[in-house]
């Protein structure tokens, strides 16, 4: 009886402290911080670095831009250095300095550890967000990996500008510094469509449109390029630019895409992904028809719609927040996301 009573109690408390968290991500501003705070501690998860360290293609396109770009005169930082990996592969190039920052207490201790496993003593290790982080001297390369699912997400923008402004030594280089960004119209596999409530039909039945609306989050999935029957336009950029020019003026508070249909098919989403470029020669790209790795593409539903070639596909996506796609407005044709 005890025991029941106990498990009981804990089922309440804990179904309260869900209710809380719900109240506060339905305030705005509280929620950009939780999922702020949430995206920090993800970098305490191993099995993320592990991935990282897999991806034979993020791997080997920093390891060729480094061979290229670091020589024995620079001072080199290493932003968000994780398990130090893209640290030690610059310090094989021998620079005369290299700071591997990193705001997890718990990576600096384990990337020390592994460069004492490889007796690497040419990196300087800081347990520092980049924001905080005030070298002594200025940097002659920055190496970056802040990109997030949908490019955006872990303030890479924001973060490097800061770092370039402050930190780095004039014609200094960034890598990489130029992106291209992708919001693409596909019809995925009928396997792995996932209808809205609104469209599903079982054995006769439908449902309705939920009375109240679905959480923050609620139209958006990861999926790979195996689920992507194809895209319905060609390719192009929505947005592209270069962290080694960009200014927070330039930044868009809005994306427009409209372009011309060229396969016939079901538009079952919008797919975003990213190409990362180092050079003319170095760059991968998340999108499907690449190489896979370990970023998948973002979706973002939509209600099923038909489309002819020869038709115009058309969206805007108004940004209040880059580095925060849940707070995205999405309009199709003359449907927005917050009508969904």
């Amino acid at each position: 009886m005890k025991a029941r009573l106990r498990s009981e109690f804990f089922e309440l408390l804990v179904a309260q402290l869900v209710r809380c968290k719900h109240v506060l991500f339905s305030t705005r501003p509280v929620a950009r911080a939780l999922r702020a705070v949430e995206r920090r501690e993800a970098f305490d998860d191993l099995y993320l670095h592990e991935q990282m360290l897999a991806d034979a293609v993020r791997v080997n396109a920093y390891r060729a831009a480094i061979e290229r770009y670091v020589t024995s005169r620079h001072c080199v930082m290493d932003i968000g250095t994780g398990t130090g990996v893209l640290a030690f592969l610059a310090a094989a190039k021998s620079p005369r300095k290299i700071y591997a920052v990193e705001h997890s207490k718990l990576m600096v201790d384990y990337a020390r550890a592994a460069a004492e496993a490889n007796e690497l003593n040419n990196v300087v290790f800081v347990a520092s967000s980049g924001r905080k982080f005030r070298p002594k001297e200025q940097i002659d390369v920055i190496v970056q990996e802040q990109m997030g699912i949908a490019l955006f997400d872990e303030g890479m923008v924001e973060t490097i500008i800061d770092l370039r402004d402050r930190c780095l030594k004039p014609g200094g280089r960034i890598l990489p510094a130029r992106f291209e960004f992708h919001l693409e119209p596909v019809q995925l596999r009928p396997s792995e469509r996932v209808p809205m409530i609104q469209e599903q039909r079982i054995h006769g039945l439908k449902f309705p449109r939920p009375s109240t609306a679905p959480r923050d989050g609620y139209c958006f999935r990861e999926i790979t390029a195996e689920q992507i029957e194809f895209l319905l336009c060609d390719p192009g950029p929505a947005f592209a630019f270069d962290l080694a020019t960009v200014t927070h003026d330039q930044l868009p508070k809005r994306f427009c895409v409209k372009k011309p249909i060229v396969r016939r098919g079901q538009l079952d989403g919008i797919c975003m992904y990213f190409r990362a470029i180092f050079d003319n020669d170095i760059s991968f790209s998340t999108g499907p028809h690449a190489v896979k790795t370990h970023w998948p593409m973002l979706l973002y539903r939509t209600q099923a719609n038909a489309y002819q070639p020869g038709e115009v596909f058309a969206t805007e996506v108004e940004v209040p927040d880059l580095s925060d796609h849940i707070e995205w407005t999405w309009r199709i044709g003359a449907q927005s996301s917050r009508d969904a």
